[in-house]
């Protein structure tokens, strides 16, 4: 019987998504930033609205 070797845990979160709070619908939740680094722009989960940083 051979030896199991362990899974190694994968960071599966995307690199433009952060979690903060919604202007538009004041939730909680996931924001993806839209844009080159400087100008960026912030895109809700939920309600789907694009807003400024």
């Amino acid at each position: 019987m051979g030896r199991r070797k362990t899974q190694k845990f994968i960071n599966t979160k995307a690199r433009n998504v952060t979690i903060g709070l919604c202007p538009e619908c004041k939730t909680i939740g996931k924001v993806f930033l839209l844009g080159r680094p400087g100008d960026e722009r912030g895109k809700c989960e939920k309600c789907r609205q694009e807003f400024e940083l």
